[in-house]
């Protein structure tokens, strides 16, 4: 089932304060659903027929101690009204931890609990955890997130919206000179000054990496070529860690000297490559576009 198909149009995702509800958010964010967090309590039902019933976007929004007007019976109130306009489409999502791991937590990160104004730590966790009780008991789904990292709370939170994984990670993939700068988008930057130079050939000098004398230039440098192979092995298993753990996106670039020559013709060699693999692609060359212009 793909993300379009999917009949989860709306989630509310609530628990304890610092079980994780925040990272939930990111997760289903970056699945497509739009985040909403800590809206009022009475914004909430309004947003629902906007957004969702009318508009028929997927949203997720996040509700916990903070949010204004969060009492149970009004949370109780509003799970009936949605469960029986939307059905199927919605489900509550409650992420709930142990006493021990919240106060883990909160002393690592060192921020204050939204009820500990008046209270020590641990007694702000321990009356949260019984005030969201008849929360809890309100939701489709509870995941306990104590010992959880991220990438397994992301697994079982698609496991049990019955949400399919992601598609193919796109790939940003940039060719640049070093003159002019490192890229400050880049995720991993590759530098192709090692390889052989086709600027120091008069016949190749005004030409570029996209073209076929320049590449068949550097076709005959092994090195090169061994280089980008071996790139192809590592990002394959970077990929398939990276998608396991649910990156949205990774960018690669690719440099050498004057942008024009090398880089572009790693970049474009590796871009085929990982297009061939599925993924999205989207190829700039920085410097060529910038004479173009």
């Amino acid at each position: 089932m793909s993300k379009a198909e999917s009949p989860v149009k709306l989630v509310l995702v609530t628990g304890v304060s610092g079980a994780g509800h925040s990272t939930a958010l990111k997760i289903l964010e970056d699945y497509g659903f739009t985040a909403v967090d800590n809206l009022p309590l009475a914004l909430v039902d309004p947003l629902i027929a906007l957004e969702v019933e009318t508009g028929g976007r997927s949203i997720a929004i996040g509700l916990d101690a903070r949010t204004s007007g969060f009492e149970a019976d009004a949370v109780a109130r509003l799970v009936h009204a949605l469960a029986r306009r939307l059905g199927d489409g919605f489900k509550m999502l409650f992420i709930s931890a142990d006493q021990v791991d919240l106060m883990r937590r909160y002393n690592a990160t060192r921020r204050q609990h939204p009820l500990g104004q008046d209270l020590d730590l641990d007694t702000a966790v321990r009356a949260d955890m019984r005030r969201m009780r008849d929360v809890e008991a309100l939701a489709n789904i509870v995941i306990d997130s104590s010992g959880l990292a991220p990438a397994d709370l992301r697994r079982a939170m698609l496991e049990s919206l019955q949400l399919a994984e992601a598609a193919p990670m796109p790939i940003h993939i940039l060719s640049f000179s070093y003159r002019h700068g490192l890229p400050e988008t880049a995720d991993q930057i590759i530098d192709m000054r090692f390889a052989k130079n086709p600027y120091w050939d008069d016949a190749l000098r005004e030409l570029n990496g996209r073209d076929n004398a320049v590449a068949a230039f550097l076709a005959q440098d092994k090195v090169a070529n061994m280089v980008l192979h071996q790139l192809q092995e590592m990002l394959t298993l970077m990929l398939d860690r990276m998608k396991a753990d649910g990156r949205p996106n990774l960018t690669l670039a690719f440099g050498c000297t004057g942008g024009k020559h090398r880089s572009v013709w790693a970049a474009a060699k590796i871009a085929k490559w990982m297009e061939a693999q599925g993924h999205p692609i989207h190829l700039h060359h920085r410097e060529l576009e910038e004479m173009a212009s």
